[in-house]
């Protein structure tokens, strides 16, 4: 088993940002999904299954240890694509392999447009580029805000498994139930008005990109063959049988397809890629 480091950075704007590394080697930065934290990854199986790399995790603000801001205006892309940034910057990364579930996902389309230079390769797996308006309700469910109002998070964690009717499986409930229901209210209302990156700005990127998808998580996989028809170096993958929820869960599959990209994203990449000198990128401290 892998060494495990544990640190705490603060973001432009303060926040604290809660993080470790696993192991030795290239990089990869692993950034989970909304109501979960850095833990899902090694529950389930991926900082093992990657030993071959220098696994890097956080907890996103507003979840895990990370500090927990108290309005939406503090959890828009532009903060969290920071956050991971500070992290990177932390320890002393100036390049890694990105790979985000879900919300994760989302703030890696920000790095995969604003800073570039930061990023060997993508892997999108049920993320989206598109505008958020909405995606709360349809991949949670239409009452979410009341429950998390009226019941917190065990009032949302049961509402979720009567929308989907199947309880949610033990460990995404128990990530789940350890958030701050206040947190979840900013997060969840930040979501909804996300606008997305559009899809041409989309056509500057050269970064080798991976879009995983399930089957039955349309939207997703819509968005995804969208992005890979601008992004002149991605390709998509259909998960079958998945939905948005189960994707991640499904490790064995996801790595089949993850590990081979990403060796041939650390053959193709330089020492300074051509994404590195792309005039576009910004600064990502500003709100």
């Amino acid at each position: 088993m892998s060494k495990t480091r544990r640190g705490v950075v603060r973001a432009p704007d303060g926040t604290e940002i809660a993080y470790r590394t696993h192991g030795d080697g290239e990089p990869v930065v692993l950034v989970h999904g909304t109501g979960l934290s850095q833990v899902v990854w090694r529950g389930l199986g991926y900082v093992d299954a990657l030993a071959d790399y220098q696994v890097v995790t956080l907890d996103l603000r507003g979840h895990g240890r990370s500090g927990r801001p108290p309005s939406p205006s503090d959890y828009t892309a532009a903060r969290f694509a920071s956050d991971v940034v500070a992290v990177l910057d932390a320890l002393a990364i100036p390049r890694t392999h990105y790979l985000g579930y879900s919300l994760g996902a989302r703030i890696g389309f920000t790095l995969l447009d604003v800073r570039p230079d930061r990023l060997t390769s993508f892997v999108s797996l049920g993320g989206t580029h598109r505008s958020t308006a909405g995606g709360p309700a349809e991949v949670f469910f239409p009452d979410f805000d009341e429950a998390l109002r009226r019941g917190g998070m065990a009032g949302f964690v049961e509402g979720w498994g009567r929308h989907r009717g199947t309880p949610l499986d033990p460990q995404t409930s128990l990530a789940f139930r350890a958030n701050d229901p206040a947190a979840m209210r900013a997060i969840l209302a930040a979501i909804e008005h996300e606008p997305g990156v559009p899809a041409a700005r989309l056509a500057h990127v050269t970064t080798p990109t991976l879009l995983l998808a399930g089957g039955r998580d349309q939207a997703r996989l819509d968005a995804s063959r969208e992005a890979a028809r601008v992004i002149s170096n991605a390709r998509v993958v259909e998960l079958e049988g998945h939905d948005h929820a189960t994707t991640l869960s499904d490790r064995e599959r996801v790595l089949g397809h993850v590990a081979p990209f990403l060796r041939a994203a650390a053959r193709a990449s330089g020492p300074a890629g051509a994404d590195a000198r792309n005039p576009r990128s910004e600064n990502l401290s500003s709100p």
